[in-house]
């Protein structure tokens, strides 16, 4: 991963902290408010609603970024190499399309969403729809940055194949007593 690339997700890494500890605050102010004093921050559910947008946005981006995605690889780690790296082309290549739908849906809607603002905190709407935005933008960034290093020959560890040090699955034969008649 390019140092700027590495630079924005450590960015990205202290906004998520930020916004979870700013969300946990209003919400737990807002529950003691309501239920020890009648009372509650009337903002503080649309700002926690766009906050949460927006770390589970940017934590999809750093997720793609430090490979910590779920992925199963059962079938794919038993190709040959040239196999799993026309699959690992494949796959890619529909991620970046699905980027590329993100990004434009997530633009329209920004661009579209903008100037309504929020009944209570007065944020623009389409602040909620720019997380996804970002997120299509940076996980592109990662999805290139990946392509770009595979055609140079290091395929990311998923993609690798079936070459670990673990040792063959053995099957336990079962005790006189449990076999079947």
């Amino acid at each position: 991963m390019p140092i700027p690339l590495q630079r924005l997700f450590k960015v990205f890494d202290v906004l998520i902290v930020a916004g979870m500890a700013v969300m946990s605050l209003l919400v737990f102010s807002n529950v003691v408010l309501r239920y020890g004093f009648s009372s509650g921050i009337a903002f503080s559910v649309e700002v926690s609603r766009v906050l949460f947008v927006w770390i589970i946005f940017l934590g999809s981006a750093v997720a793609l970024a430090k490979g910590a995605h779920l992925s199963v690889d059962t079938l794919v780690s038993r190709f040959p190499r040239k196999a799993r790296f026309a699959c690992f082309l494949v796959s890619y290549g529909l991620m970046l399309w699905c980027c590329w739908l993100l990004a434009k849906g997530s633009w329209s809607l920004t661009v579209i969403e903008w100037n309504n603002r929020a009944a209570l905190s007065g944020l623009p709407v389409g602040l909620t729809y720019a997380a996804a935005l970002v997120a299509a933008i940076t996980m592109a960034l990662c999805l290139i940055v990946g392509l770009w290093q595979s055609l140079r020959g290091s395929l990311p560890v998923t993609w690798a194949g079936a070459d670990t040090a673990e040792p063959p699955l053995t099957v336990i034969p079962a005790l006189p007593s449990e076999k079947m008649p």
